[in-house]
């Protein structure tokens, strides 16, 4: 339970982020080497330390601080803007630490839902992003106004959907690895579905519920987050996949991209 509880101060306290990253790095290579000392597999709790290690990893990156002008509308349009290429480059970096992670605890893409999918699956995943990113685009900025003000977008910009969808794309694909694949999956190992849902649940509520973009109370964010990421989790047990949870996902973020690089001067 000591990287779980880890995981939860990390996710709602950023400043801990880096000091249990650190804690957790230590805490998963003395899991392995003391499984391999005994000859055995990779132990329980190695996969615990593992998946709380990646999550934090994903959020530790989520705090780096941006350059000036990503969020001024001047690179609304630009294909490499700041806003969405760091987060492709985080997204990218946590992935390559998730295969590290995979491979060194013998563990399989497929184990933490990464698996191919079929045509039809492709199709679904495509449909509900463009469907629910239409309807994403259209109401997230008023949705989101109560909780961040007010929120002048340049929802207009046709040309910004590259960036944005660069943006959406990466983030989903990373927290949706952390979170519902390895997480979810991993925990599950040592302490049940239930808890891992729960778990993984409440992290991604609280990493959503620090800075000081909010208006008001982050209470509410942090609790429909939560329960976002309960969807999201149903969905990727019932599918055995992360296809579609990202597919989701990504919908959803894609506002946050028009809301931060495309703010009007």
């Amino acid at each position: 339970m000591i990287p779980l509880a880890l995981l939860l101060a990390a996710a709602g306290i950023e400043a801990l982020r880096v000091p249990v990253l650190v804690a957790l790095g230590t805490g998963f290579l003395v899991t392995r080497w003391a499984g391999r000392s005994s000859g055995t597999p990779s132990s329980v709790a190695s996969f615990v330390y593992g998946a709380c290690l990646l999550v934090v990893l994903s959020m530790a990156w989520s705090g780096i601080e941006l350059p000036a002008g990503a969020r001024d509308g001047s690179t609304c349009t630009d294909p490499l803007a700041p806003f969405a290429l760091y987060r492709a480059a985080g997204a990218v970096i946590v992935l390559i630490a998730v295969a590290v992670v995979v491979r060194l605890l013998s563990s399989t893409a497929g184990e933490i839902g990464a698996r191919r999918e079929s045509a039809r699956g492709v199709a679904l995943a495509l449909g509900a992003l463009l469907a629910v990113g239409i309807v994403a685009a259209f109401i997230g900025p008023a949705l989101a106004e109560p909780f961040f003000g007010p929120l002048p977008v340049r929802m207009g910009e046709v040309a910004a959907l590259f960036p944005a969808l660069l943006f959406a794309i990466a983030n989903a694909s990373m927290e949706e690895t952390v979170y519902r694949g390895a997480l979810l999956r991993w925990v599950t190992r040592a302490h049940g579905p239930i808890l891992a849902m729960a778990v993984q649940a409440a992290a991604f509520g609280l990493a959503h519920g620090v800075g000081s973009d909010f208006a008001g109370s982050p209470l509410p964010v942090m609790a429909a987050t939560a329960v976002g990421g309960l969807a999201f989790g149903v969905v990727a047990l019932r599918t055995g996949s992360l296809l579609l949870p990202i597919a989701l996902h990504a919908a959803l973020d894609i506002p946050i991209y028009y809301a931060n690089a495309c703010l009007q001067p």
